[in-house]
């Protein structure tokens, strides 16, 4: 059936009605406008009197197209029009959506935006550990200030008062890397712009490389005290003690890692793809025979309940340390009724940690003449650098190396 179009009594104005849907008494009418632009007829749209058109707000319309034609400036088509309402319409909200942007603080962001997300992501340890960091140094310096006004002053204030509290280097570097991945999370939400204002700060320096190692009396004292409180802790303590492995490497351990007919343990390194062997001591393989039970090559070493490997250390390791007074000083203060109290060692490099192990393994070795190529190869350093700094403990030996040559001429 033809459209039957109607004029009206406003030159370029007409509707057609709508066969069957009514508006009032009678039928819903659709008006368009009818003009002429670069010599062409065009005729659009303007809407139904259903939705609040009529022929004179269609009229208004037509009169501001022809004499926008007219000036040659404006919209010249409700096509036009429609398009720059949009676009007004998306710079007004485009608007108001950066000032609610600048109103945003470091606190509104941390909690909706990155604490739920460190929640999936983060072992339990790790977000407690940045928990912390942000309620006691981050919040009271930056929770209250908009995102966008961050700046590096600000954020060195923050490094200065963590300073003077006496925390270590490696402290400021780990509460600035969460100011840090924070900021970068915001600059992905379109937030901030540009660099985090933490590259502008220069961290203090830190030297976090272990001094401390076991004596063999220590070492003893410690491995008898696990074997009691866990027989799991103390077989990872002694791996790494007598083997050199690392907490990571350890928990990574499949039976099919063991050789136990040819005395060595596959390290593997995925990240790196640097694979080493261990070397299964007499003791090593005691532990290990009394652990292997029939399980498949497949099967974790020291799996957790569920099979799958362990995250961390568990904290009997620094319980048993504790106990044994193995971070004490030697010294004792008393507290206000008298009792003794000991004094704990502060410098992160002498405490006793599980990497302890690890290091007490290349010092023994050092100690005992081995070449720094050897004990790079056997720790699975990436260079020679990171095992110079056991040089000081063979003296002896460099001596006799450079003896040797006497009477060579």
């Amino acid at each position: 059936m033809a459209v039957i179009w109607i004029k009206t009594s406003f030159l370029g104005v007409r509707y057609r009605e709508h066969a069957s849907r009514k508006h009032g008494v009678k039928f819903d009418r659709c008006f368009s406008i009818r003009y002429k632009v670069d010599g062409k007829d065009k005729e659009e749209v303007t809407g139904w009197a259903s939705e609040g058109m009529s022929a004179e707000k269609a009229f208004k319309m037509l009169s501001a197209i022809r004499e926008n034609i007219k000036n040659g400036a404006g919209p010249k088509s409700l096509a036009e029009i429609r398009e720059e309402n949009e676009q007004q319409e998306a710079a007004i909200q485009a608007e108001k959506r950066d000032k609610g942007k600048a109103k945003i603080t470091f606190s509104d962001f941390w909690e909706s935006d990155y604490l739920p997300a460190a929640e999936l992501n983060r072992t339990p340890r790790s977000l407690e550990t940045e928990r912390g960091y942000y309620k006691k140094w981050i919040e009271p310096g930056l929770g209250s200030i908009p995102l966008h006004k961050i700046d590096a002053a600000k954020v060195e204030a923050i490094m200065l008062r963590i300073q003077k509290a006496g925390k270590s280097p490696g402290t400021v570097s780990k509460i600035m890397g969460l100011i840090s991945q924070v900021w970068n999370k915001a600059a992905a939400h379109e937030l901030v712009q540009g660099d985090s204002p933490t590259r502008k700060i220069k961290k203090p320096q830190q030297d976090n490389r272990r001094v401390r190692f076991l004596s063999t009396e220590q070492a003893k004292s410690l491995l008898d005290a696990l074997k009691v409180r866990s027989s799991a802790v103390h077989d990872e303590a002694l791996l790494s003690l007598l083997c050199g492995l690392r907490a990571g490497e350890i928990h990574n351990l499949t039976w099919g890692d063991i050789d136990l007919k040819n005395g060595t343990i596959l390290i593997r390194d995925p990240k790196n793809k640097r694979n080493r062997h261990a070397f299964i001591s007499e003791d090593v393989e005691t532990m290990l025979k009394r652990r292997h039970q029939e399980q498949a090559t497949t099967e974790l070493v020291f799996p957790t309940y569920n099979g799958k490997p362990r995250m961390w250390v568990s904290d009997t390791f620094a319980r048993t340390v504790d106990e044994l007074g193995l971070n004490n000083t030697g010294e004792v203060i008393q507290d206000k009724d008298g009792n003794d109290i000991p004094v704990r060692i502060t410098d992160a490099r002498q405490k006793v940690v599980f990497h302890t192990l690890r290091h007490t393994f290349a010092s023994w070795l050092v100690q005992q003449g081995t070449p720094l190529y050897t004990v790079a190869e056997l720790m699975g350093h990436s260079t020679l650098e990171m095992s110079r700094r056991y040089s000081h403990l063979a003296p002896d030996t460099l001596r006799k190396a450079a003896l040797s040559l006497q009477g060579h001429l």
